[in-house]
């Protein structure tokens, strides 16, 4: 559990060695299919063709481990954060505008939820609510 955490704060923060560590584990692989291929009598050409059929194509399969390790998910929410964030800056205007707007709507939702507990979903301060006529 601890490993995996630290490998994940590793994918994040150091990308470029987990990614030649990811280049090399991935060679290393294609390298032994083909001398497994090359021993069962195919020639190093056949070899390497019969492992790029079996494996796919390189850029697939390594997104597919990059999916393995749950990091994608947390570097495109970054970097869509990041995009937003530098959109923002150019546009002050429309930058004020949205604050303004998300700062009412959550006004307006908290107001709205607080009055609706107080009046429908807290039971009422007396001793027999039944009792209650409308």
């Amino acid at each position: 559990m601890l490993s995996d955490l630290i490998f994940r704060l590793r994918s994040l923060f150091r990308r470029s060695s987990v990614e030649n560590e990811l280049d090399d584990e991935l060679r290393f692989h294609l390298e032994q299919q083909v001398e497994k291929h090359i021993r069962s009598g195919l020639t190093r050409n056949d070899a390497l063709r019969q492992t790029r059929l079996e494996f796919g194509g390189l850029g697939h399969v390594k997104e597919d481990c990059r999916e393995s390790c749950g990091i994608t998910f947390l570097e495109t929410t970054a970097r869509d954060i990041r995009y937003a964030l530098r959109q923002l800056s150019r546009t002050p205007a429309f930058t004020v505008t949205v604050l303004l707007t998300l700062a009412l709507g959550i006004g307006a939702n908290a107001a709205i939820f607080t009055l609706v507990n107080a009046v429908l979903l807290e039971k009422l301060p007396v001793a027999d609510p039944a009792s209650l006529v409308r």
